[in-house]
C-alpha cells in the first residue's frame, strides 16, 4: 500500500469524525445544528388570521436549537389553512392559533415530518 493510499484513508477517516461530531453537537443543542439558515432570507412578514381566533394548540417540541429550527417549524405549521404559529425556543415549544377546525393531529405529524418529536399537545380556548 502505497503512501497516497495512506492519506486517502486519513481524509476519509477525518471526514467521517467530523460528521459524528457534527450530529452529536446538533443532538446536544449546541452551536450552529442546523446550518444557520444561510440561504433563508426572513422577511419579518407573518401570516395573521383572516378571522377571530377560536382557539390554540401548544405543541411541546424536541429537537429544535436555533432560529433555522423556528422558522422550519412555523413555515410548515403556517401552511395550515386558517391557522398561525410561533416557536418558543426556550419553551420547546409551538403554539398553533386558529380561525377555523385544524386536526392537532395533523400538526403533530407536520412536525414529526420534519424530523422534530412532538412530546404532547395542550388545547386551549382564546
Amino acid at each position: 500500500m502505497g503512501w497516497i493510499n495512506y492519506v486517502l484513508i486519513a481524509v476519509i477517516a477525518a471526514a467521517a469524525v467530523g460528521g459524528i461530531y457534527s450530529v452529536v453537537k446538533h443532538a446536544k443543542g449546541r452551536g450552529d445544528c442546523c446550518g444557520g439558515g444561510g440561504g433563508i432570507i426572513d422577511t419579518g412578514e407573518k401570516k395573521t388570521l383572516d378571522g377571530p381566533a377560536l382557539g390554540k394548540y401548544v405543541l411541546h417540541v424536541e429537537g429544535m436549537h436555533c432560529d433555522n429550527c423556528r422558522r422550519t417549524v412555523e413555515r410548515r405549521l403556517d401552511q395550515f389553512e386558517g391557522a398561525v404559529c410561533q416557536v418558543d425556543l426556550k419553551r420547546k415549544t409551538a403554539t398553533v392559533t386558529y380561525d377555523r377546525p385544524v386536526d392537532p393531529e395533523q400538526l403533530r405529524l407536520a412536525v414529526t415530518m420534519l424530523d422534530y418529536r412532538v412530546t404532547g399537545i395542550d388545547a386551549e380556548e382564546v
